[in-house]
């Protein structure tokens, strides 16, 4: 298979016409591919290793090497989009979105872009990250099974949100200390609607998060949170926040890729971070 036959299955099974500008091939030799080492960080180390140990390709989640300077409008047109959903007017939810845009583009201005392309290509290895399209398959994922939830039960609690949760395999091996755990509320608050937040190049802010709970949301599910979001969302009481895990997240997604692939006839062993 080549490099360019994976990422089509890739575009196929997230059913994207133009894939995110966080993702895609960091480099390609052009080369068949057998076997695939995979991550979900992935460096230079990684690229030796995976060379020393014969494989093809490495394939990684989160995206080093291969960040669009383009990527903040990746954020701002995917966090409007997502705010939207969550009920906040088209209006409101642009200019939270891009509220930061300047400041995310300086962020981008000194980040190395070359790293993980130019030594891949040294070391005559192909290179694919796939950031966003796996974010948004655990987003699907773990949605539908908040739908069912909500639908069974309009009463649930946090608590029965984790347990749903666990019902994921991932979400189940996860390391201990970074299984799914309630950040703001407790497993006693009733969940209300449950949205879960899982793609956008990042988490929402905490006027982001205040806005979609004004707008109806009882329960956030996220990857991660800042200090900052989780004081906000306190000091206004507004909604719920549980924390379902980053590496295990990433995992539910990132997996579905990978399985794709086996299917497909590439053998693909899983590292650093996989759950």
């Amino acid at each position: 298979m080549t490099v360019k036959e994976m990422y089509q299955i890739v575009m196929d099974l997230v059913g994207l016409d133009k894939m995110p500008e966080d993702s895609g091939i960091v480099y390609d030799n052009e080369k068949e591919v057998k076997r695939v080492l995979a991550g979900i960080d992935m460096d230079t180390t990684m690229l030796m290793l995976a060379k020393q140990l014969g494989f093809d390709c490495v394939a990684q989640h989160h995206p080093s090497g291969i960040m669009d300077p383009n990527v903040s409008e990746l954020f701002g047109r995917d966090h409007m989009k997502k705010l939207m959903e969550c009920g906040v007017p088209i209006n409101e939810a642009q200019k939270l979105a891009y509220a930061g845009k300047v400041k995310r583009n300086q962020g981008m201005h000194s980040r190395n872009r070359t790293q993980m392309r130019d030594v891949a290509k040294l070391l005559d290895i192909s290179d694919v990250a796939f950031h966003t399209p796996a974010d948004m398959l655990a987003e699907r994922t773990v949605q539908a099974k908040m739908d069912a939830l909500y639908e069974k039960n309009p009463r649930c609690t946090v608590g029965d949100v984790i347990e749903e949760l666990l019902t994921i395999r991932e979400y189940r091996e996860a390391l201990e200390g970074q299984q799914p755990e309630v950040w703001v509320g407790s497993k006693d608050s009733y969940a209300g609607k449950i949205y879960v937040e899982m793609y956008g190049v990042g988490a929402p802010t905490p006027a982001e998060y205040e806005a979609c709970a004004n707008a109806g949301i009882g329960t956030f599910v996220g990857m991660h949170a800042t200090p900052e979001v989780i004081e906000a969302m306190q000091k206004h009481g507004k909604a719920n926040l549980v924390i379902a895990g980053h590496m295990a997240s990433d995992s539910v997604g990132f997996n579905q890729i990978l399985d794709a692939w086996e299917k497909a006839g590439i053998e693909v062993v899983r590292i650093s971070g996989i759950v």
